[in-house]
C-alpha cells in the first residue's frame, strides 16, 4: 500500500495509489468538510490522554492514547486542554524538542505530537483502504520548498518509527502541479501558487513533449514565505477579540470562531457574526481585506511574485508564464486571485475548488507511483572555513538552483594543512536566503566564492548539516608547505552530496565518493 500525505499546518489530506490510480481517502470520523469546496480535511491537531489497560486481574498499565482531527477538537471544545496540540508542523521544522502539550505532568514535544498524528492518520487510511491492501509499504509526504534538511530528516525518522521501509518527499508546489491534472504534454510554462495555513510556496515548472516522455518537470523558479492562514487567524483574534491571550483557555476557541468567520466571508463575500465569551463582532469582506492589507499579506504576496518573475528572467529570459494554478486554503482569501492575476495578465489563472485542497496529496501520490521530478537544489551549500582574522566564513560548493545529478567532478577543491596539523574537518552548511535577497557570494583569486555573515541575524541563516561527522586524520601530520588534500564533490540523483578525498602527500585515496549529507 502506497500512501501520500499533504501534511499541512492547519489541515492534512491523504491519498492512496491503487492499481495505478490515485484516490483521495475520505475519513469522516476524523475529518471536517470544508464549506467552500466540500473537501474532507483532517485538522492537523492531536489530543493525548492516559489510558489504563488491564494486564492481569490486579495489574494495570498506563499508556498514552492519541486522538486526531475532529476527534481531537471535540476534546478541546472549551479550549486549553493540556493534552491538545496543533500547529506543531512549524515547530517540527525549527524546534522539534519544543513542548506543545502535556499529559499528567509529562510534556509532549512537537516531534512526538507529529509522530502520534501521522501514526493515527496512516492507521485510519489503512482501515479505509481497499480489502487486502492494508500493509503500508511506502509513505510520501510533501514539504514546503524553503524548509531545511532537518525537517526532511525529522519526517524520515518518524516514518521509520511507523515501520515504513520506503519514504519519499516532494516539494508542495510540485506535488500541486502534478495533482491538478494538467496536460504536461503541452509546451508551456506553469506557475503553481500553493498557500496553506503556514507557508506560501511558489514554483515555476516548464512543461512540454519531453516532459510527457520522461515524466520529469524542470523547475525554473521557487519561492517560499513563512506566512499563511494561521497568521490571518491570529491577526483576526488580535483585532476583534481583545484580551483573548489573557484567558488561559481562550486562544483555542477564539481561533476556531475567527477561522469559521474567515471561511464564511471568503466563501460568500458577505458578512458573518462572531461571538466569543460575551464579545459580539461582525466580520465582512471589506474589513477582512483592510486587515490583510494592514498586516502586509498582499505586500508579501506581491514581493514573492516579483521574485518569481526575476528568477524566471534569469533562468529562462525567453519564456513567460502561460498558466497559473492556485491551491491551498489561503488562496480562497479575498483579493488573492486578483493579485496573482495582475502579475500575469496574459496567463490563464486556474482556481478550481475541486483541486484547492486535494491537489498536493494527489500529486504526491502520483509522484510516489513513479512520476519523477527533475528538480534543483533550493539553498546554497558551503564548507565552513576559518578566515585570516579567526572568524568563520563559508566557501560556496553548490549554489541554489543547481540541478542534479551533477557531473562526477562538479566541484574540486584543494585544502592546505599547517605545521603539526593532525586532522581536518569538512563542515557542510546549508545557507538560507536573507529576506528576499540571495547571499552575496564574493569571488576570490583562487576561483572560489566566499561569504562572511554580518552579525547574528545573518549567521542564524546558517545550519551545519554534519556536526557529528568525525574529522579526517592526517598521517603524517601537516608541514604547511603545499596543498595537502584534493576533494572532489558531486551531487547524486538522490540529492546526496558525495565527496572523494585524496591525500596528495601519501598519494592515497582516503574517501571514495562517500555520501556526506542529503541536500534540499
Amino acid at each position: 500500500m502506497e500512501l501520500a500525505v499533504d501534511f499541512g499546518t492547519t489541515n492534512s489530506v491523504v491519498a492512496v495509489v491503487e492499481e495505478g490510480n490515485i484516490r483521495v481517502i475520505s475519513l469522516p470520523a476524523i475529518a471536517r468538510e470544508q464549506p467552500t469546496t466540500q473537501a474532507t480535511l483532517v485538522p492537523t491537531c492531536v489530543f493525548v490522554r492516559e489510558k489504563r489497560r488491564r494486564l492481569w486481574p490486579r495489574f494495570w498499565m498506563t499508556e498514552p492514547e492519541a486522538l486526531i482531527g475532529q476527534a481531537a477538537l471535540a476534546h478541546n471544545f472549551e479550549g486549553g486542554a493540556p493534552g491538545f496540540a496543533q500547529s506543531f508542523k512549524r515547530a517540527l521544522a525549527q524546534e522539534p524538542h519544543r513542548p506543545v502539550a502535556s499529559v499528567q505532568g509529562k510534556t509532549i514535544a512537537a516531534r512526538e505530537a507529529a509522530y502520534l498524528f501521522l501514526r493515527e492518520l496512516t492507521a485510519a487510511a489503512r482501515a479505509a483502504a481497499a480489502p487486502g491492501d492494508k500493509k503500508l509499504t511506502q509513505l510520501t509526504i510533501s514539504g514546503p520548498v524553503g524548509y531545511f534538511e532537518t525537517y526532511r530528516a525529522e519526517l524520515a525518522t518518524l516514518t521509520k518509527r511507523l515501520g515504513v521501509k520506503s519514504f519519499k518527499t516532494i516539494d508542495e508546489p510540485i506535488a500541486a502541479a502534478l495533482g491538478y491534472g494538467v496536460n504536461v504534454g503541452r509546451d508551456e510554462t506553469l506557475l503553481v501558487v500553493d498557500w496553506g495555513g503556514g507557508t506560501l510556496n511558489l514554483a515555476v515548472i516548464r512543461l512540454g513533449p519531453g516532459v510527457l516522455a520522461s515524466g520529469a518537470a524542470p523547475i525554473l523558479a521557487k519561492h517560499m514565505v513563512g506566512k499563511g492562514g494561521d497568521d490571518v487567524d491570529y491577526w483576526l483574534m488580535e483585532e476583534l477579540l481583545p484580551g483573548f491571550e489573557d484567558i488561559a483557555a481562550g486562544r483555542y476557541d477564539a481561533k476556531w470562531e475567527v477561522m469559521r468567520a474567515k471561511e464564511s466571508v471568503s466563501r460568500t463575500g458577505g458578512s458573518t457574526p462572531i461571538s466569543w465569551r460575551g464579545i459580539q463582532r461582525t466580520l465582512d469582506r471589506e474589513s477582512l481585506v483592510a486587515l490583510l492589507t494592514k498586516r502586509g499579506l498582499y505586500d508579501d504576496l506581491r514581493t514573492a511574485l516579483t521574485d518569481i518573475k526575476i528568477q524566471l528572467a534569469e533562468t529562462a529570459p525567453d519564456l513567460k508564464v502561460d498558466e497559473v494554478l492556485l491551491t491551498g486554503g489561503s488562496t480562497l482569501l479575498p483579493e488573492v486571485p486578483a493579485v496573482v492575476d495582475s502579475f500575469f495578465p496574459e496567463a490563464i489563472v486556474r482556481h478550481d475548488n475541486e483541486f484547492v485542497f486535494t491537489a498536493v496529496a494527489s500529486g504526491a501520490a502520483r509522484f510516489a507511483g513513479g512520476v519523477p521530478v527533475d528538480d534543483f537544489i533550493y539553498h546554497d551549500y558551503a564548507i565552513a572555513v576559518q578566515e585570516s582574522d579567526g572568524s568563520v566564513g563559508y566557501e560556496l560548493l553548490s549554489p541554489r538552483r543547481t540541478r542534479y545529478p551533477t557531473a562526477p567532478d562538479f566541484a574540486v577543491r584543494y585544502y592546505a594543512d599547517y605545521a603539526g596539523m593532525e586532522e581536518m574537518r569538512f563542515r557542510v552548511c546549508e545557507i538560507g536566503r536573507l529576506g528576499q535577497k540571495p547571499v552575496a557570494w564574493e569571488p576570490r583569486p583562487n576561483g572560489s566564492r566566499y561569504w562572511s555573515p554580518k552579525g547574528e541575524t545573518e549567521r542564524a541563516q546558517v545550519m551545519e548539516l554534519n556536526p557529528a561527522d568525525a574529522p579526517l586524520p592526517l598521517n603524517p601530520a601537516g608541514v604547511g608547505t603545499s596543498p595537502r588534500l584534493r576533494v572532489t564533490y558531486n551531487i547524486n540523483a538522490d540529492r546526496w552530496l558525495c565527496m572523494t578525498v585524496e591525500d596528495l602527500v601519501k598519494k592515497q585515496t582516503l574517501r571514495d565518493n562517500v555520501p556526506v549529507v542529503r541536500l534540499r
